[in-house]
């Protein structure tokens, strides 16, 4: 017992860098610059859940300032690559990000191009209630990078005269915005990773369309 307390401690306060790298700051005005997004996260050891402290992810989203009521324009989404520190994530697998649809704009098509060291990974993106949800099978060994594709997706504007935001998506750890399923080498056990948008800071907008009159 002493042995697995030892370990549930060492996870419950490791800093977040200890499960993936590539930590950002935030973005400037400039929409294509990556945004850093505070995430409240929790892990899993021997059944039992442990927080992850300070964590963050960041995205990159492309999106055109100004459009009116009816076009259709594209939007892109491209999160950060991911290194998982192979110390706790030896393989991680079924990788998931969501993006919350903004109010104001219908989904009219979606599309997933590029990425890198995806292996034999399936990548797939679905319109899932609120949230654009895209998901990456792999198995991705820890300490490798890889890059999952990015998002393209086709709007429509359905309101004028009106700011709309581009924001991560998910609620709770019943609805991750973030998540991993990973085997940690240590307690030879596989368990999620799972994150939502941390509820104590404020929301963190990626990007920002004018709807015009």
């Amino acid at each position: 017992m002493a042995r697995i307390n030892k370990w549930a401690l060492r996870l419950s306060v490791v800093p977040a860098i200890a499960l993936t790298s590539g930590m950002v700051t935030a973005g400037g005005a400039d929409a294509a610059a990556s945004v850093s997004v505070p995430y409240e996260c929790r892990t899993y050891v021997q059944g039992n859940t442990h927080p992850v402290l300070d964590y963050a992810r960041g995205f990159a989203v492309t999106a055109p300032a100004t459009v009116r009521k009816h076009d259709r324009f594209d939007v892109t989404y491209d999160a950060d690559p991911i290194t998982a520190y192979a110390e706790y994530n030896k393989i991680v697998t079924n990788v998931k990000f969501a993006y919350r649809i903004p109010a104001g704009l219908a989904v009219k098509k979606l599309r997933l191009s590029g990425g890198s060291g995806l292996g034999t990974s399936k990548n797939k993106v679905k319109v899932q209630g609120d949230d654009i949800v895209q998901t990456s099978s792999g198995p991705f060994e820890g300490g490798v990078p890889f890059d999952l594709p990015t998002l393209k997706v086709t709007f429509k504007a359905k309101t004028k005269d009106v700011d709309v935001a581009y924001t991560v998506g998910g609620s709770s750890y019943a609805d991750p915005g973030f998540y991993w399923y990973r085997y940690q080498p240590i307690l030879k056990e596989w368990g999620g990773f799972e994150c939502f948008p941390d509820p104590a800071k404020p929301t963190a907008v990626l990007a920002t369309t004018h709807v015009k009159k």
